[in-house]
């Protein structure tokens, strides 16, 4: 991912697919694909322009075998503890700032 704005077209569609009914096992897999290798706040950026998901139960997510890291969390889990996926409203951006810090 570069180092500007979010991309809005990854924002989108993460909303379509979990409005289409896809697990968020699904949609945290595609993201991580289209970020290729994103950071673990590049995916909490994301995720939380997304979806009105808590900052304590994404950081518990990181447990989540799909990452890749060693994690124990099974597909099913992680969507236990992410569903329901509750679209956040459009209208806010987040754009990465020259002192590196993102902001709405």
């Amino acid at each position: 991912m570069g180092s500007g704005p979010l991309r809005k077209t990854v924002v989108n569609e993460l909303r379509t697919r979990a409005q289409r009914g896809d697990a968020p096992a699904e949609i945290a897999t595609w993201l991580i694909q289209e970020l290729e290798s994103p950071t673990p706040f590049q995916l909490i950026i994301y995720w939380r322009e997304a979806f009105d998901t808590p900052i304590p139960v994404l950081k518990n997510a990181y447990n989540w075998v799909g990452l890749g890291d060693g994690g124990t969390l099974s597909d099913d889990e992680l969507n236990q503890m992410l569903t329901p996926l509750v679209v956040r409203p459009h209208g806010r951006e987040w754009v990465l700032h020259p002192d590196g810090s993102w902001r709405a």
